[in-house]
């Protein structure tokens, strides 16, 4: 089926395939790309593949997306799709991240180093009408890559911040993020539920 005039795609159980082919089919209007994050991890199949398939899918069909929901591996291929992502969805404003490696058990030091790359793709890539992050509960950011991110985020428009790890709320975490909070960095930074973390309708 074709989708000519499609603008939001927000659908509770889809498989990450099938997301991909509306998307091909969609017309080229989409705007907001809405799916549940714990669909794509679990459901089977080859996920590494298929995930690199869906982003590259957003890039080409989704010129006007401006609210995305994202997961994929923490792979070198990924990344690199990823930040090709960022380039050409210049009207991108939301972004919800997962990442998962459903076939290797990462240990903390190799969680922090992905999200490391990550915050440096965002700071390099990044969108100017980005203003939301939404991160899922296996993304983690070490408080020296944080602060880097944040310093370097001076001069974009304020950033708003919500994720499902409870870390941030550690006392190191809050004295930073109040930081950047006084001088206009952040515009708000919220450890939220998973369900409120992965609906693009809860505002923070």
């Amino acid at each position: 089926l074709v989708y000519n005039d499609l603008e939001i795609l927000k659908i509770d159980y889809i498989t990450i395939d099938e997301a991909s082919i509306i998307i091909e089919n969609s017309g080229g209007h989409l705007k907001e790309v809405s799916l549940k994050p714990y669909n794509f991890v679990y459901y089977g199949g080859n996920f590494s593949e298929e995930s690199l398939i869906f982003i590259h899918k957003i890039y080409e069909n989704c010129p006007l997306i401006e609210y995305l929901s994202l997961t994929f591996s923490p792979s070198k291929d990924h990344f690199t799709e990823f930040e090709l992502l960022l380039k050409v969805c210049q009207h991108l404003k939301s972004l919800l991240l997962v990442t998962s490696n459903i076939y290797i058990r990462e240990t903390e030091e190799s969680t922090l180093k992905n999200g490391e790359e990550l915050l440096k793709i965002l700071i390099r890539s990044a969108p100017i009408n980005l203003r939301e992050l939404r991160f899922f509960n296996n993304f983690k950011f070490s408080l020296e890559a944080l602060e880097e991110f944040l310093e370097k985020w001076r001069g974009r428009p304020s950033l708003s911040i919500l994720s499902s790890d409870s870390i941030y709320e550690g006392e190191d975490y809050k004295n930073l993020i109040n930081k950047y909070k006084n001088n206009g960095v952040i515009k708000a930074f919220r450890c939220e539920s998973i369900l409120n973390v992965e609906n693009m309708e809860f505002k923070i």
